[in-house]
């Protein structure tokens, strides 16, 4: 019987993948671990390799387009195995004829009372905003599959995709790939009970430190940056805050131990969330050290879904771009994320009654209402800006 090539998932928020290129090509014989096509899927490309011996027998999934988890994209026939011994072709859904337009197949099966394909998800959002799902004339997803953006594309009472200017564009960007995965999980992250929590803390011990830092990681060749404190002052946090470190899933907010932070990177086109696994378990060095080599894999397109997967809490940092405060977007199923902002210097009165400059930071806690309150929430941004007015203790962490 000839092996599936199936496509896997990698990652908890994976729930489809696009056909990028067929490595191989029908008749090509082919060894267990050979790269047989690949995907682009979660922020990430990936190859799907092959689990047997044998001969790419038949592509099931052409190049472009976009399945779900769990698809046949393929098949291997085993030794003594012919073209024969591959399963029928199965008609496409709707009994449309093979090659027809998606939207035609979708308006077919509603013509012959058949079942509407749509997306778990675009089913949920249906209810949530009492929509009809049979009465979306077409999908844009593959086969002519009812997405969640012809759901909302419902309720605001025009097709997905239509241009309300009536002019031509000057270019149409799909949301496929990477961009069409962002688009999904900002979707999802704005769905949650979002709340943001902006401060304004005086880093200039933090500041300070990172000086002294300067000889103590010379000899590592590791050059300390802002960034760097920022992260181990959040990593420290989230052990003395575990509610913070979690996850919501249906009716259950699933707090860990085991802390795996995430912190953006803008690529070109997209951005992607890296992960510190076991950060907590990782001196401040070992954290620089480990972002700077992640994002060396991120530049230069190597990193894989184990990189990109797990996280429990996330960062992004914006001070860069001269940005105070911002709203950053969770990244579900998670409940929190820490934008770090522009360090500022301003003027303030000492203990003394004096005035001097100092180095102000600014911050920007956004958290699931629904897993936490503000209280906690509170608590945990001023832990973090503890662990920064007071940096000595880094050196012994």
């Amino acid at each position: 019987m000839p092996s599936n090539i199936i496509l896997p998932q990698w990652g908890m928020g994976m729930n489809e993948g696009q056909v990028i290129k067929w490595l191989k090509s029908v008749g090509d014989s082919v060894s267990k671990g050979d790269a047989l096509v690949e995907i682009e899927s979660t922020k990430v490309n990936a190859e799907v390799e092959a689990t047997s011996d044998g001969t790419l027998g038949r592509v099931a999934i052409s190049e472009g387009e976009t399945v779900p988890v769990g698809t046949v994209l393929g098949y291997i026939l085993l030794e003594g195995e012919s073209e024969s011994d591959l399963p029928e072709v199965a008609p496409k859904s709707g009994g449309a004829a093979a090659g027809a337009p998606a939207a035609s197949s979708a308006r077919q099966r509603r013509s012959t009372g058949g079942k509407v394909v749509a997306t778990p998800r675009a089913r949920r959002l249906a209810k949530q905003l009492d929509i009809e799902i049979e009465s979306i004339a077409s999908g844009t997803g593959p086969g002519g599959r009812i997405t969640e953006d012809d759901v909302r594309a419902a309720a605001e009472g025009g097709p997905s995709g239509q241009d309300e200017l009536g002019i031509e564009p000057a270019e149409r960007v799909p949301l496929t790939g990477m961009r069409g995965v962002i688009a999904r999980r900002m979707a999802e992250s704005a769905s949650a009970a979002l709340v943001t929590l902006h401060t304004k803390v005086d880093v200039s011990p933090a500041v300070a430190f990172q000086r002294e830092l300067l000889r103590a990681w010379r000899r590592e060749r590791v050059r300390p940056q802002y960034q760097d404190l920022v992260i181990a002052a959040t990593v420290q946090s989230l052990k003395e805050h575990r509610i913070a470190n979690a996850h919501l899933v249906g009716d259950e907010v699933l707090q860990y131990d085991q802390i795996n932070l995430g912190f953006a990177l803008a690529v070109p086109n997209g951005l992607l969330v890296p992960v510190i696994l076991d950060a907590g378990a990782k001196s401040p060095l070992e954290l620089a050290r480990e972002v700077r080599d992640l994002a060396r894999r991120a530049k230069s397109g190597n990193l894989g879904p184990e990189d990109l997967s797990g996280s429990t809490f996330s960062l992004t940092n914006l001070g860069g771009y001269n940005v105070t405060n911002f709203t950053p977007l969770i990244n579900p199923p998670e409940v929190g994320i820490l934008g770090v902002g522009a360090v500022e210097q301003e003027p303030r009165f000492n203990s003394e009654g004096q005035v001097e400059p100092r180095s102000m930071g600014y911050f920007s806690l956004t958290f699931d209402h629904r897993a936490w309150d503000g209280a906690p929430a509170a608590e945990f941004l001023q832990a973090i800006a503890s662990h920064l007015e007071s940096p000595e203790w880094m050196l012994e962490a």
